[in-house]
């Protein structure tokens, strides 16, 4: 069972914790969370108590208010080296236990100079933000996703699993041997159907290079006749038979697979890049194919060259903590948006902020949500964002200006968590998908609903529309990804994913293969006339949170929670 603890100071923040702490309970169990780690017994020393609590936890949430700091005169108890909210931090980031920072009150992140050295490394941490007010219900859903994917990373969220037929007898037993019942024959079926030995004609035929088929000892057997008949015709049937069956197989081995219908496993990916210090949860391509840019949870966006891998420039600023990237048309522009609820236009060339459409920093949390993906128009005008919490929204953006264009809400009004968003290929309609499992698509210029789709089961993390404009798509909760037509939104089909959790999508350039990531670490890519996985793609070791196919339909890059990119050949 997976264990978290969470660390507090009672004088900063006991109230806030005991919600945190309820509501934690309610979704893992009571026994899963632990609160008063400095609860010490009576004579204990608390150094060691705090560590063999520690040892125990999986994740250690570390609750920060106003006063986390420890205020006492002109010192802070957290530069003292007894404090136990410090040796509780500190244990854990010197343990290498998933330390998340949780800011409560309008608490910013501690500074590297009000830190002493041994709790510097928790100013890198991603952060999540819990509102006490009227968003304390949405943050911490954030929370809980984002702690189940730490868990389900770690292993610890469900027991392991022994494949049937491989299990193992409980320790001290013997597995039971069932004894051989005494038997004149053996029987064997194959292809040809049922047949049988008598076992000295078997023990004859191994001992007796003189014995033929033709030779064999009674009537000739009707399995013998069909697999090497007494014609002269018959056998070169048969020859010709079996050598095309080889060149079959031959083949198979040799080419790994086909379009049609083979899976294969292309081995290692063209490209691997990794500068990133946390999960990728963005790529994109420019235009031309020659860059690719990457957002992570690490508060940075990379460009790369998309030819050698290398490192081309890191966006100037502190962009957040990434959620979506994306290029202009122009390549020399690209939008980026990030958890605490900035969108941001860059000049690329450069690497300097060109135009902040949105700051969280200029507003506060409750009116600016969490922004999880951005889509651009295909002409590039207009930027398109899909916010959740208290006014969840698609709003349409001028990329020129950076006001707003146009606000899109769901039948269920400001109630509706959007997850993600796409822009159709002519422009003409938005596409995007809710927690609630709905996908909506509106006319992009009067924002009519024009489709209401909702056959997808559980939350939609990612939806796409293929090139030609024919084929809508959606994934998320499960393994269920749903395809529709993207004019008429009649139901087509539905592909099964090896992952419980699909995170990410991408629709080929011609339109005839999907790409899905998702937990289970492999990029699979669907061939859509047929519904069949034609390649499996297995390069990160933890799960893929993004995809972007090249313009150019060459290549197929992959962010992952490993902190990577990996590139392959799209065919």
């Amino acid at each position: 069972m997976p264990k978290i603890s969470i660390s507090y100071r009672r004088a900063d923040s006991e109230a806030i914790t005991g919600r945190i702490f309820d509501r934690l309970i309610a979704h893992y169990g009571k026994d899963a969370i632990f609160r008063d780690i400095d609860n010490i017994p009576l004579g204990s020393d608390f150094r060691q108590h705090i560590s063999e609590t520690l040892h125990k936890t999986d994740v250690l949430l570390a609750i920060v208010g106003p006063q986390w700091l420890g205020k006492r005169g002109d010192a802070d108890r957290i530069q003292e080296s007894d404090d136990p909210v410090r040796v509780e931090v500190e244990t854990a980031l010197r343990r290498r236990i998933s330390v998340v920072p949780v800011l409560i009150g309008g608490a910013p992140m501690p500074s590297l100079e009000q830190l002493p050295p041994g709790l510097k490394d928790m100013t890198y941490r991603n952060a999540v933000k819990v509102d006490t007010g009227l968003d304390f219900d949405h943050h911490m859903e954030r929370l809980i996703r984002e702690l189940d994917v730490i868990l389900r990373k770690k292993g610890q969220s469900g027991e392991t699993k022994i494949p049937p037929g491989l299990a193992k007898p409980p320790t001290g037993e013997k597995a039971a041997v069932k004894p051989e019942a005494p038997s004149k024959t053996d029987e064997t079926s194959g292809v040809f159907g049922a047949f049988k030995f008598a076992r000295g004609d078997k023990e004859k035929l191994a001992t007796s290079p003189s014995i033929t088929p033709e030779a064999m000892p009674g009537p000739r057997p009707a399995w013998l006749e069909l697999a090497w008949p007494q014609s002269a015709t018959g056998r070169i049937a048969r020859a010709v038979a079996a050598a095309v069956l080889v060149a079959i197989i031959v083949a198979v081995v040799l080419l790994g697979g086909s379009e049609e219908g083979l899976v294969a496993d292309r081995g290692k990916p063209l490209l691997a890049l990794s500068a990133h210090t946390a999960p990728v949860t963005a790529v994109a391509y420019s235009a031309n194919s020659h860059m690719i840019a990457s957002g992570s949870l690490d508060r940075s966006v990379r460009i790369w060259n998309a030819e050698s891998g290398e490192t081309a420039r890191t966006l100037q600023g502190d962009p957040g903590a990434v959620s979506s990237v994306v290029f202009l048309p122009d390549g020399h522009r690209l939008a980026s948006a990030s958890l605490y609820g900035d969108i941001t236009i860059w000049n690329v060339d450069t690497g300097k902020q060109l135009l902040p459409i949105q700051s969280a920093a200029n507003v506060s949390w409750v009116s600016s949500p969490a922004v999880h993906a951005l889509a651009v128009s295909p002409d590039g005008t207009r930027v398109a964002s899909a916010t959740g919490g208290n006014n969840a929204a698609v709003t349409v953006w001028s990329a020129s200006s950076g006001g707003a264009l146009a606000t899109f809400h769901g039948r269920g009004g400001r109630d509706e968590d959007f997850q993600t968003v796409a822009f159709a290929p002519d422009g003409k309609t938005v596409v995007a998908g809710t927690k609630a499992g709905t996908v909506y698509v509106w006319d992009a210029l009067s924002g009519r609903i024009l489709h209401t789709l909702t056959d997808h089961a559980g939350q939609v993390l990612s939806v796409a529309i293929s090139p030609d404009g024919r084929r809508l798509a959606a994934a998320g909760d499960g393994n269920s990804v749903v395809i529709w037509n993207a004019t008429s939104g009649q139901f087509l089909r539905s592909l099964a994913s090896g992952s419980t959790l699909v995170e990410a999508i991408a629709f080929s350039l011609d339109g005839r293969f999907l790409a899905v990531g998702g937990n289970d670490a492999i990029v699979e890519l669907f061939d859509l006339d047929g519904g069949q996985i034609v390649r499996s793609l297995r390069g990160h070791s933890k799960a893929v949170r993004s995809l972007a196919f090249s313009p150019d339909g060459q290549r197929l890059a992959a962010g992952s929670d490993d902190d990577t990119i990996d590139v392959w050949p799209a065919r």
